[in-house]
C-alpha cells in the first residue's frame, strides 16, 4: 500500500480509471444501439481499454487488496460479453434476400439476444463500479 502522500495520487488514478470505464460503457451501449462509434474507442480486449491499461499497469500497486482483486473477474466478463455482442452485430453472415428487401438486417432473436447481453454487460459494469468504490473507501480510510 502506498504511503499517505501517495494515496491521494492513487485515489485520483482510480477515479480516472472509473471515468474511463464509464466512457467505454457509454460507447459500448451506443454502438449496441446502432450509433456510430470511432474505431479504437471500444477495444475488445480487457488489457487494451483505458481502464485495463490502468488495472494491469499502475494499478498493480494495489494487487494485494481484496477490493482490487474483486475487480478483475467482472472486468474480464464485461469484455467477453461485449465481444459476443460485437460478433452478433457485425460478424453475421449476409442476410437472406427477402430480409434485405424488407430492410431487416437482424432477426428478432438476435435483437433480443443483444438486449439480454447488454443487461449482462450493465450488471458487470455495476459490479466493477461497486468494487472500485470499495477500493476507494479502503484507501481513503487508511489516509485518516
Amino acid at each position: 500500500m502506498p504511503d499517505i502522500a501517495d494515496r491521494e495520487t492513487v485515489l485520483l488514478q482510480i477515479r480516472k480509471a472509473k471515468t474511463a470505464h464509464l466512457r467505454w460503457r457509454a460507447y459500448a451501449m451506443a454502438l449496441s444501439s446502432g450509433y456510430a462509434v470511432e474505431e479504437g474507442q471500444l477495444p475488445l480486449q480487457p488489457t487494451e481499454c483505458q481502464f485495463g491499461c490502468w488495472y494491469y499497469g499502475a494499478g498493480q500497486e494495489l494487487k494485494n487488496l481484496p477490493a482490487f482483486k474483486a475487480i478483475e473477474a467482472p472486468h474480464q466478463r464485461l469484455h467477453k460479453i461485449y465481444s459476443d455482442i460485437f460478433q452478433q452485430l457485425f460478424d453475421q453472415p449476409e442476410p437472406p434476400f427477402w430480409k434485405k428487401l424488407l430492410g431487416s438486417t437482424t432477426t428478432l432473436t438476435t435483437a433480443q439476444d443483444v438486449e439480454a447481453r447488454i443487461d449482462e454487460l450493465t450488471a458487470c459494469s455495476r459490479e466493477m463500479l461497486e468494487n472500485l468504490e470499495a477500493l476507494e473507501k479502503q484507501i481513503a480510510s487508511e489516509m485518516l
